[in-house]
């Protein structure tokens, strides 16, 4: 269980002054603070209020809000994988350019020199954060890759990406530093996961070190926004007049990228083996329609191939966050799960002949 954090943000002034323009001025009194979410790069907390925070019939009585982690390790790994940067940057600059459903942002602020931020962000209430290591419904697959689309569709193959300096981009390149970094951290992880893998995938994923520069020249050259984390424990879901709704959170690995990982990526880690085989074509051609209609022209056989090539998107992040982040016993569950079914999807998917 996370302590409470004693960041600036969570503060009474603090929040009084950035909320301002909504409170009309008014000092705001914190009646609870508690930690909420499975997140181990930041710190997430639900601030409840004594009074609504605006006079509005409506006003929410609540916000979240967003700090750096209290871990040294997460720390560390934030600065090198420019996660708070990224995340205060979507909000304040790239989140009105696509059409995803994420939270409204309150407040952001980023101060680089010490690579520290505050995000403040309505509440969702009544929303159920996804399990990871539960799986998805296919219902909620199907929602969620309708916000998949949402994403990637208004930005596909775009000049603007370029706008957004700060956006990373990895499409059709070597990326040396990220090789190196999977190779320097495979060691760690195949130790801490020995037993939780099996001996295959394990050697699946010594493979995919061994080519992994091969893999990254395989990518397509058009990009989009993509989460690149677009998994489960990232997604609230709540049902409204029958439907499922879906917001997106956690937009610290954000970068200009081939949509389709995002998909793969979020379908080889939402089920079991024996469902992801059972889902994943209809998922797959979900999306394609899901592009279709929004004039984005990509043939399933291309998709489907770029499908199979980003089934090693997960494991590579199940690699390289098990060891960068801090460690929790749910964390190397869910690392062990993402492991085991991504590597599983690309021994199903032949991934490899695509690259190597």
């Amino acid at each position: 269980m996370s302590t409470i954090s004693s960041h600036q943000g969570i503060s009474h002034g603090y929040l009084s002054a950035a909320l301002a323009k909504l409170t009309n001025n008014r000092q705001l009194d914190i009646r609870s603070v508690s930690p909420i979410g499975t997140g181990q790069m930041a710190e997430s907390y639900r601030v409840e209020f004594s009074e609504p925070i605006s006079q509005s019939s409506n006003s929410a009585k609540s916000v979240v809000v967003k700090v750096p982690s209290q871990s040294p390790s997460s720390r560390a790994a934030s600065k090198i994988t420019r996660c708070y940067e990224l995340e205060t940057s979507f909000y304040s600059s790239l989140k009105s350019h696509v059409w995803v459903n994420a939270p409204e942002c309150l407040h952001v602020w980023y101060d680089a020199a010490n690579d520290d931020f505050v995000l403040v962000l309505e509440d969702i209430v009544g929303a159920t954060q996804g399990d990871q290591i539960a799986g998805a419904s296919y219902q909620q697959a199907v929602s969620a890759i309708d916000e998949l689309v949402k994403l990637h569709a208004p930005l596909w193959g775009s000049k603007s990406l370029g706008d957004f300096a700060w956006l990373p981009t990895h499409s059709g390149r070597t990326d040396n530093g990220g090789g190196e970094l999977l190779r320097s951290v495979f060691p760690t992880f195949a130790k801490r996961f020995e037993g939780k893998i099996s001996s295959e995938i394990l050697l699946v994923g010594e493979r995919l070190i061994a080519n992994i520069e091969k893999y990254n020249a395989a990518f397509p050259k058009i990009v989009t926004v993509a989460h690149r984390d677009f998994r489960l424990d990232n997604l609230l879901f709540a049902t409204r007049d029958g439907e499922i709704d879906v917001k997106v959170v956690d937009w610290q690995t954000v970068a200009a990228l081939p949509g389709v990982s995002d998909l793969s990526y979020f379908i080889g880690a939402s089920f079991n083996v024996d469902d992801r085989r059972k889902f994943e074509q209809d998922l797959v051609s979900c999306y394609s329609a899901g592009l279709g209609k929004n004039k984005v022209v990509l043939e399933l056989n291309e998709l489907w191939s770029q499908y199979r090539l980003f089934s090693a998107a997960g494991y590579i992040m199940a690699i390289v966050a098990s060891v960068l982040v801090k460690q929790t016993d749910r964390g190397d569950l869910m690392f062990a799960a993402m492991a085991n079914r991504h590597g599983q999807q690309m021994i199903d998917l032949e991934s490899e002949k695509l690259y190597v």
